[in-house]
């Protein structure tokens, strides 16, 4: 209930709201960015980023849906944001596998919306700790072992899931006609 509330403060300008979304979820961006940019930049880049994602996210307030969750929301941007960051640094170190699908950038927002729905329900109809293997990994940015630790699992077993759930994902764009027709896909 707070969050719907925050939400709605949010979008009215109250900067209450921020500052208490910021109490409650700064650890949580902080370790999605953590995640992400790892070793590579200093502390002080992983706390830029933070702070950005929390002023993209003031920025862009009216753009949350309020049935949506928060969490999710701000772990898109600051993914994003870190990718982003990470991208300006070290260009050569952001492909996360060398068979993820990756979607241009240029692509129209028709077709990207349309591969967004395509990915959701393939996501959806994947059992659910394949799924929340391919989360963790993929939008959490969470490493196997860190995965394979939380869930109890051996390391293997995630990366094993991982590459089944690449092949099923690409099967199904495949069938969808994304990866035969759209030029917009590639393998990396």
């Amino acid at each position: 209930m707070e969050e719907t509330t925050l939400i709605q403060q949010l979008k009215q300008g109250h900067h209450s709201a921020l500052e208490r979304i910021i109490d409650i979820y700064a650890a949580y961006v902080s370790t999605v960015v953590r995640n992400v940019i790892g070793t590579y930049m200093k502390v002080e880049d992983i706390e830029e980023v933070v702070s950005d994602a929390f002023v993209l996210l003031w920025h862009n307030a009216a753009k949350i849906h309020e049935n949506g969750t928060l969490k999710s929301y701000l772990a898109a941007i600051a993914r994003n944001q870190a990718l982003k960051k990470l991208r300006s640094y070290y260009p050569q170190i952001c492909s996360l596998d060398d068979d993820i699908l990756i979607l241009d950038d240029s692509s129209d927002p028709i077709e990207q919306s349309e591969l967004k729905n395509m990915l959701e329900w393939a996501l959806s109809s994947m059992k659910e700790v394949d799924r929340e293997i391919f989360i963790r990994h993929y939008f959490f940015m969470e490493t196997t072992i860190v995965i394979a630790g939380r869930l109890e699992m051996n390391e293997s077993t995630v990366r094993t899931r991982l590459l089944r759930g690449r092949d099923y994902l690409r099967q199904v764009l495949t069938e969808g006609g994304y990866l035969l027709e759209n030029k917009n896909f590639r393998n990396v």
